[in-house]
């Protein structure tokens, strides 16, 4: 069920970009982050692909989804994970799914980047966010200002100047190396460059 990221440390579990509540609609608006967005094209269109995420989905909606994610975490050996490499938060049970899993996964460091700001602060209302978890509201357009609304964010630029730490991934080979800044509590604000 996980995915195996290249460019990243550790695993990620990602959804079908073309599912976003958020996203789908910023698909549609030149200049938005999720503009020609990369999981909507090339090899994501394939259609064992396509079909992995139909997978993904319902392993998200299972009614076993939280003691499946935890056991499918525990196996894996290195301590980052990063929810949503393509695709977002579905829903404020989805959201509540994940808070427990983080929860039961206190030896993983959790990163979830997002556009569904309104589906995690509702959840938040419900249940905190554990320690061992970051959760980065984005930038919805390209070289626009962080967005304010939580403590800790990120941004795409294209033009404008970086805010916050300015991800090296592209002066590393399109990777993290040794950077794990989108996992720290410390670092209130990401900036990547448009890709």
């Amino acid at each position: 069920m996980l995915s195996n990221v290249s460019k990243m440390p550790g695993k990620s579990i990602s959804l079908d970009a073309f599912e976003c509540k958020t996203g789908s609609k910023l698909a549609k608006i030149e200049g938005s982050v999720c503009f020609d967005c990369y999981a909507r094209k090339g090899m994501y269109r394939m259609p064992n692909v396509r079909n992995k995420m139909v997978e993904r989905m319902a392993f998200f909606n299972a009614i076993d989804f939280v003691p499946r994610m935890v056991d499918e975490l525990d196996r894996t050996r290195d301590p980052h994970f990063r929810w949503f490499d393509s695709g977002d938060v579905q829903n404020i049970r989805m959201a509540l799914n994940i808070i427990d899993v983080i929860k039961a996964t206190p030896n993983k460091k959790h990163w979830i980047p997002t556009k569904e700001r309104k589906i995690w602060l509702e959840a938040l209302k419900i249940q905190p966010l554990p320690d061992n978890a970051v959760l980065r509201f984005s930038a919805t357009m390209v070289d626009a200002a962080p967005p304010e609304a939580w403590k800790q964010s990120s941004m795409v630029i294209k033009d404008a100047a970086p805010v916050g730490h300015e991800c090296p991934a592209p002066k590393q080979g399109g990777k993290c190396g040794e950077c794990r800044a989108c996992w720290s509590h410390d670092v209130k604000t990401i900036t990547y460059h448009k890709h």
